[in-house]
Formats: C-alpha cells, sequence, structure tokens
C-alpha cells in the first residue's frame, strides 16, 4: 500500500492481480531479501536466534533498556512494556512515530464493527449511539477504569472524541488514526483463511528464514489460493 498506493493493495487483497505479482515480490524482498533492511548485520534484535524464533512481546523490554531501537507493531503492544515505564519523547522514555511513506499518509487499522439485524428506530439509534463521541468517551472512562489507570487498549478514530482521556501515549495512536489517508484493513486479516491465517504465514516465516527467496514464497502464496 505504502510504494503502489490503495487502489493496488485493493486489488491484491481481492485476488485482482495475483499475490506473486512483481510488485508483491519487490516489497517483500524490501524488507527481508538479499539487501533487505532485516538481513542487513546487527540490524535487528533477535535473541531466539532469529526474527521468526523470537517471541515479540520479548522486544518490550529490550526497547525500554535500549537493546532494541524501533519495532513496528500494533498499539496493544504497549500491553507488552513493564509497569513503571516512561512515556515521552525524553532520554529513557518510549514513544512513537510515523514510518514515513513515499506519498500520504498510509495506515494499516484493525477494528470491531457494529451490525444491526432489525430495521427499528432503537436499534439506529443504538447504532448511532456507537458511533458518536459520547460513546467513545464512555468507553475509555469504563475501560481505563477497569485496567487501573494507564493505557486502555481501546482507541477511537472519532475526531470529536475527548482525548484528554487517554493516555499520552494512546493519543499519538489516536493522532495518526485521525489524519490516516488511506486506510486499510490488514490484508491477510481479508484474504481467505487458506492464505490469510494459512499459506501467508508459514511461506512468510519460511522466507524470513531464508528457507526460500521471495519469489519462491510469493508463487507457493499464489498456489493456495482458493479458486
Amino acid at each position: 500500500m505504502r510504494q503502489q498506493g490503495i487502489e493496488y493493495y485493493n486489488k491484491w487483497v481481492n485476488h485482482e492481480v495475483p499475490f506473486d505479482d512483481k510488485p508483491v515480490v519487490d516489497a517483500f524482498n524490501q524488507v527481508a531479501g538479499p539487501d533487505g533492511y532485516w538481513t542487513k548485520k546487527g540490524a535487528v534484535f533477535a535473541p531466539g536466534g532469529s526474527i521468526s524464533a523470537t517471541a515479540f512481546g520479548d522486544n518490550a523490554e529490550a526497547l525500554v533498556q535500549g537493546k532494541c531501537m524501533m519495532h513496528r507493531q500494533a498499539n496493544f503492544f504497549a500491553s507488552y512494556f513493564p509497569d513503571g515505564t516512561k512515556f515521552g519523547d525524553g532520554p529513557n522514555e518510549v514513544s512513537t512515530f510515523y514510518f514515513p511513506a513515499d506519498e500520504g499518509h498510509p495506515v494499516l487499522v484493525a477494528g470491531n464493527s457494529s451490525a444491526a439485524f432489525r430495521d427499528a428506530p432503537e436499534v439506529w439509534k443504538v447504532m448511532t449511539y456507537m458511533g458518536s463521541p459520547e460513546f467513545a468517551n464512555a468507553r475509555q472512562k469504563a475501560q481505563t477504569k477497569r485496567v487501573g489507570g494507564g493505557i486502555s487498549g481501546y482507541l477511537t478514530a472519532n475526531k470529536n472524541a475527548d482525548l484528554s482521556l487517554w493516555a499520552p501515549l494512546d493519543q499519538s495512536f489516536i493522532k495518526t488514526l485521525q489524519t490516516a489517508d488511506p486506510v486499510a484493513f490488514d490484508a491477510s486479516d481479508q484474504m481467505p483463511a487458506e492464505v490469510g491465517s494459512g499459506s501467508f504465514w508459514t511461506e512468510g516465516t519460511s522466507f524470513v528464514n531464508g528457507d526460500e527467496d521471495a519469489k519462491a514464497a510469493a508463487a507457493n502464496i499464489q498456489a493456495t489460493w482458493p479458486s
């Protein structure tokens, strides 16, 4: 999505272009190919011996200790930081930043959906409320109380929500959401299960481990796409 734009991304997700299309293989290689980010010596923190053998939550302590400088994750990763972690832009503090894109401000998201199963005025009132800043604020207050303060784990893209109710770290996540252009759901979450939670996972791991190159991994994933 960062390199080819949202239209190409959606075509790839919907299999209007094959999984192993050249731009996809190129993206694989940019990350972990022969000259990729992850294959440069000393560029990756992997105490498990490899990326795939290192639990992603283990990097939270490493970030706090300065052993790992950056970690790309979803906002829920904040729950892995040890108690007492300081968040901010100062020394020995953990912060977040938006990784620059070639153009636009693309952001991958996950989210919850609300569905109505009955066409009635009271149902639509509930649906309208769930999309309101009042709901976002009320849920944030309740969720923060439930976890004992600090980072609640709940985000909203509602531009009229009261951001003062969120911890500074969560506020940075919300501001990224509010300025997203375009926004898209994770590809693997949208693809058929045989691919998204199947071959994409296994072949991607084999590629990162160096067991096969990007072209072979992408071709093997393409071969599992249901007809």
